[in-house]
């Protein structure tokens, strides 16, 4: 049962990570993820962290494996974002 939590919740911090990345800050849902973006820059690379960290306790098998490649993929994608926009 606790496997089942673990794997829910890597899924929920991977599904506001991705929509992190291309959010319109005029729409309904806009509000919440300035508010994400106003407590640190970092706050999607610190949900992708604990993204890995809830799927590696997560169900075993190609279940846990997706996860942790697309929480690491989405990491990849705005430490790119945030190193471009700094240069």
């Amino acid at each position: 049962m606790r496997r089942n939590i673990f794997s829910t919740v890597s899924i929920l911090l991977l599904m506001i990570t991705f929509l992190m990345f291309g959010y319109d800050p005029t729409k309904w849902y806009g509000g919440f993820f300035n508010f994400l973006y106003d407590i640190s820059i970092f706050t999607p690379l610190i949900l992708g962290g604990l993204g890995i960290i809830s799927a590696s306790f997560g169900i075993k098998g190609d279940i846990r494996m997706v996860l942790i490649v697309l929480h690491a993929f989405s990491s990849c994608l705005f430490l790119g974002a945030y190193v471009n926009s700094v240069s």
